[in-house]
């Protein structure tokens, strides 16, 4: 199997983005599409180097919502470069990076990623996850030609950042335990080779968790290439259950009722909550999730505890999955009855 995915890490390998773009034979032409403060990060250092090799670039910088409808918008005003060839440059986190995704897909364009967060896969991964109607949606879409790694720019990040994307990683914890459950009560599709990989990360992770904490180098190189991995994992198993499951689902209802969080903080209370239910609970995971910063009850993100009972009861609706939540769910005694048996609310 031949993987989409390039990768160039390192300390100041975005100077060198113009070079990759010539190695790989991608387009002469690039469109820079950012958010504000992810440009003033990287986007000037992004421009030099490809115009330092005669790469022609076109900016759009702005405030985008991880929409179905921005996406579209934004494949509106680029149908004028359908008939050149043509690279997106993706500068930022996850919703630029899904938003391009759906946007590389669509005009069969090539994407190159350059993170200035590590707050989540979606940097790497094949899928975009993008609101439409009240309700975010997971559809496939592009995984990146190259994702660029520039370790210096991604360890100034804010430690929340860092801390929520281990939180998205350590999810595995439970979504592996759920995957399983899925291939032998729910009939879904199962990589064991897949499985063996994510795994081995997930501990290498839990093995570092103090560099991830320090935010020093071997830390951030961890937690990156861990992000990374997901996308090729992804990619050969064909699915996202390698990385998400249960607690996935709890995170998914988190962010329909629109609260504090984010994604990797949502998903580590749901690695708690989740792993009791699986009877794994004397396992580490807290201990884990403390190292890295993450918050592991509801008051340390300011969510009331109703609000932790109502995306349980609402977190089986989220996706078409089979994990240890069942066909049915909690109901609203258990939600309450779990969340404070794992000290998520007091």
């Amino acid at each position: 199997m031949k993987f989409s995915s390039n990768i160039a890490a390192g300390l100041g390998s975005v100077k060198s983005l113009g070079e990759y773009f010539e190695d790989l034979k991608l387009s002469r032409k690039a469109l820079i599409i950012s958010g504000e403060k992810s440009y003033q990060v990287a986007g000037e250092m992004v421009s030099k180097s490809l115009q330092g090799s005669n790469i022609q670039t076109e900016e759009f910088i702005g405030k985008f919502e991880p929409t179905r409808e921005t996406a579209e918008k934004f494949i509106s005003k680029l149908l004028k470069y359908k008939g050149t060839e043509t690279a997106i440059v993706a500068i930022g986190g996850g919703s630029v990076a899904d938003i391009c995704k759906y946007v590389a897909k669509e005009l069969n364009l090539d994407l190159v990623v350059i993170p200035t967060l590590l707050a989540s896969d979606a940097i790497a991964t094949g899928y975009s996850v993008l609101w439409e109607k009240g309700k975010n949606q997971a559809i496939q879409t592009k995984t990146p030609s190259l994702i660029v790694g520039d370790y210096e720019i991604l360890r100034n990040q804010p430690k929340r950042f860092v801390s929520a994307g281990a939180g998205d990683m350590l999810s595995k914890i439970s979504a592996l335990y759920d995957w399983r459950l899925a291939f032998w009560l729910g009939n879904e599709s199962y990589n064991d080779f897949a499985m063996n990989v994510a795994k081995s990360t997930t501990e290498l992770l839990e093995k570092r968790i103090l560099d991830v904490s320090k935010m020093n180098y071997i830390g951030i190189e961890t937690l990156f290439l861990a992000e990374v991995t997901d996308g090729y994992l992804m990619e050969l198993s064909g699915s996202t259950r390698v990385a998400a499951g249960s607690e996935h689902l709890f995170a998914f209802a988190m962010e329909t009722l629109d609260l504090n969080g984010i994604h990797g903080e949502y998903c580590a209370l749901g690695t708690i909550l989740m792993s009791y239910l699986q009877s794994r609970d004397k396992m580490d995971t807290r201990e884990y999730l403390q190292a890295v910063g993450v918050p592991t009850t509801a008051s340390e993100l300011d969510i009331k505890p109703y609000s932790i009972v109502k995306a349980l009861t609402m977190a089986h609706k989220m996706r078409p999955w089979y994990t240890i939540l069942g066909q049915n769910g909690l109901s609203e005694g258990s939600a309450e009855r779990l969340a404070r048996y794992t000290h998520v609310i007091s």
